[in-house]
């Protein structure tokens, strides 16, 4: 692997970047052009329905184009979607060589946009910054992989694991600087999800700093508040899961979607409510809280990636609320934990976030 490559797929990347929160359901992709060392011309993909990025950056270097090198994240589409395949593009602007960070998935392209430059003379260099380019892509990995959206799981507590005070105060745990930080995270991921008492308590917006999610709200018994913020303004973007006959709807203002399904023994099910979201091309959950949903999330092992904002504040009391309830696990070796976790300091608090290792319950407990 040569060092330009990876300074050239890294630009690739940064670009890709710039679509975060503004593609789904489509991945994160750029795309750079060089001829004689020298980026001629770059591109990402904006939004989905727009022009992808090699097609971006095709159009903006024209005839120059012939000969030079193209990088990209991911393997170029093969199939006809609200575009025509960048494989045949790339091919018709006599591009000589093609470097491919990772392959697609998708099993309309999967390979098959590879083959087909290598069929058409073209040379492809597969596995520059692989693992960059993956992560930034989870999303779009594990919808293709599983079917279902990507779950983020994030809690801002005390230092002794706190999300309330024992009179029940929970505003504000963590500094300015770190509530910021966490509404970034709105931004690139398609829906919020809390649980009703969240919404009874806090009554919050649930916006990003640029974006406006989709709100999601489990609640049993629908005894929601009608004049909630989230209702008033956002009802063309708020979906309510509910394990009450719908006919306790009209508790709620007319306009909000609401989805029933039977409850299980620890409530709705929340497999369910994924395969629901996912079908209304909601790709990526956010989960906000409260406790016993974050805690539900957890004990089924449907979260991919968790972010914790920690204050350095002690707040003690048993009737102080935990960030994660629940009934929790049993023995320590079934407890969901965080591959490799990454932290940093954010002003005076700090982030604890990582990927979750996939627990199987029956298995440790077989082995218990």
């Amino acid at each position: 692997m040569m060092e330009k490559d990876i300074y050239f797929m890294q630009k690739a990347l940064e670009l890709a970047k710039k679509g975060q929160g503004k593609t789904s359901p489509n991945p994160l992709v750029g795309a750079v052009i060089v001829k004689n060392n020298k980026i001629i011309s770059k591109g990402f993909h904006k939004k989905c329905g727009l022009a992808h990025a090699e097609a971006v950056a095709l159009k903006r270097a024209g005839v120059r184009a012939k000969g030079a090198t193209l990088y990209v994240n991911l393997e170029p589409c093969f199939h006809f979607g609200r575009t025509s395949p960048c494989v045949d593009k790339i091919i018709k602007a006599g591009i000589k060589r093609v470097v491919i960070a990772v392959k697609d998935p998708n099993p309309q392209v999967k390979g098959k946009s590879i083959r087909k430059l290598k069929k058409n003379k073209v040379k492809v260099s597969l596995g520059v910054c692989q693992k960059e380019a993956s992560e930034i892509n989870e999303v779009f990995f594990k919808n293709i992989k599983d079917n279902l959206p990507f779950v983020v799981a994030k809690a801002a507590q005390s230092l002794d694991g706190k999300i309330t005070t024992s009179l029940g105060e929970s505003k504000w745990i963590t500094t300015d600087k770190a509530r910021q930080f966490s509404r970034r995270f709105r931004d690139r991921y398609d829906a919020v999800l809390i649980g009703a008492e969240t919404l009874r308590k806090d009554d919050p917006k649930l916006n990003g700093l640029d974006k406006i999610p989709y709100k999601i709200i489990i609640s049993s018994s629908l005894d929601l508040p009608k004049n909630s913020y989230i209702f008033k303004n956002f009802s063309n973007k708020t979906y309510v899961f509910t394990s009450s006959n719908l006919k306790a709807r009209n508790k709620l203002p007319k306009n909000i979607k609401v989805f029933s399904s039977k409850a299980t023994k620890e409530g709705i099910s929340l497999k369910k409510l994924l395969n629901k979201l996912y079908q209304l091309g909601i790709m990526s959950v956010f989960v906000e809280g409260g406790a016993d949903t974050l805690g539900r999330f957890f004990s089924q092992n449907l979260v991919d990636k968790a972010y914790f904002f920690i204050a350095p504040k002690i707040f003690g009391g048993k009737d102080a609320l935990s960030s994660v309830g629940g009934a929790g696990v049993k023995q320590i070796k079934q407890s969901p934990e965080l591959k490799k976790p990454k932290i940093e300091r954010i002003g005076t608090d700090i982030l604890i976030w990582g990927y979750l290792k996939k627990v199987s319950y029956a298995k440790a407990r077989k082995k218990s």
